[in-house]
């Protein structure tokens, strides 16, 4: 029966790394994305799609991954690849430099290691990666506004990471079932609130990103009017609407504005507290309530259109999270005399 769940999870973990790798590349338009966080983006999710392959053939065919190089190449280059996709996703300005390539020296060391030493050399490595990016997130806690609901996630993370580690240095000792459907079952459950958190939250990694840069970065507004680009900014919002546009992303309104992305961040970041992502959703929210206010007859998803929202699941995640209600409540709220 466990076998068949470990069988289930790893399924979905082959078709979730699919669909995010297909939905980072070509969607995700608030994301500040080069080639560099794509093919990390790439690596990292079709390793722990083969990783989870792996464990598959192990239960259905009896496949010796543990003896496998192929298998143990997986596990010392995942570790690398997420640190890849982390750094380049928070910080999407910056280059790669030969320095960092160092981060795939566990990779060539790992091929003149025995076998048995492998798993425990790569969660230890991934463990401490996993630590670095929670600490990272860490730093920002005073600035985002989600910070308990995303350290939660990170918590978990860092729990599965170490529950593979100590997987790791027990293999010697445990049969390899166990450690199979262990580590398939902890992937699983990872990739699981992955989804989850992206359902409930999508703009979370966006918001991350724009304050991350900011917080690490030296400012870029040297030289910039603020005050004339904040008038111009609430012009945008309140004359023009071009919140209604669903695809609105950061470099359309900082074309408009005639500065570069990176400084309309900054902007937003620096005079309103949080993200650009947050002050779109803020803007498209206020709407919102007038028009449930104003427009009594006009329907939930009518509104939702006409405030830029692409998914009512989108329109309702971002109005409770801002008013802590849902859109229904707040006009049967309105209605009561």
């Amino acid at each position: 029966m466990l076998s068949h769940f470990t069988i289930l999870l790893a399924g979905f973990t082959i078709f979730s790394a699919a669909a995010l790798l297909f939905a980072y590349w070509f969607f995700l338009p608030d994301l500040q994305k080069n080639l560099y966080s794509k093919l990390s983006c790439a690596a990292l999710l079709v390793g722990l799609a083969s990783l989870q392959w792996c464990h598959y053939l192990y239960l259905s065919e009896g496949f010796d991954a543990l003896n496998s190089r192929f298998y143990l190449t997986l596990l010392l280059l995942v570790p690398p690849c997420f640190y890849y996709f982390s750094r380049f996703v928070l910080f999407p300005s910056l280059k790669p430099s030969l320095l960092q390539l160092c981060h795939l020296l566990p990779v060539l060391i790992g091929s003149f290691l025995a076998a048995s030493m492998v798993p425990p050399f790569a969660f230890l490595i991934g463990t401490g990666y996993t630590f670095w990016f929670a600490h990272l997130v860490f730093q920002l806690r005073n600035q985002h506004q989600r910070f308990k609901f995303e350290m939660f996630f990170f918590g978990l993370f860092a729990l599965i990471a170490l529950i593979a580690l100590g997987l790791g240095f027990s293999i010697p000792y445990i049969n390899p079932t166990i450690f199979y459907m262990t580590y398939g079952n902890a992937s699983g459950i990872a990739m699981l609130l992955v989804v989850t958190a992206i359902v409930i939250f999508p703009e979370m990694l966006s918001d991350i990103q724009q304050i991350a840069e900011l917080a690490y970065a030296k400012s870029k507004l040297s030289g910039i009017d603020i005050e004339a680009k904040k008038i111009q900014l609430k012009a945008l919002m309140q004359q023009e609407s071009v919140y209604q546009n669903e695809k609105l992303g950061l470099a359309a309104v900082a074309g408009m504005m005639d500065i570069t992305a990176h400084q309309l961040s900054e902007l937003v970041n620096t005079q309103y507290g949080y993200g650009f992502s947050r002050f779109i959703r803020e803007q498209r929210i206020e709407q919102a309530k007038r028009l449930l206010k104003d427009e009594p007859n006009t329907s939930i998803l009518a509104i939702r259109i006409m405030t830029g929202f692409q998914s009512q699941s989108n329109f309702y995640s971002a109005f409770k999270d801002i008013t802590g209600e849902s859109p229904g409540s707040y006009r049967k709220k309105l209605a009561k005399p």
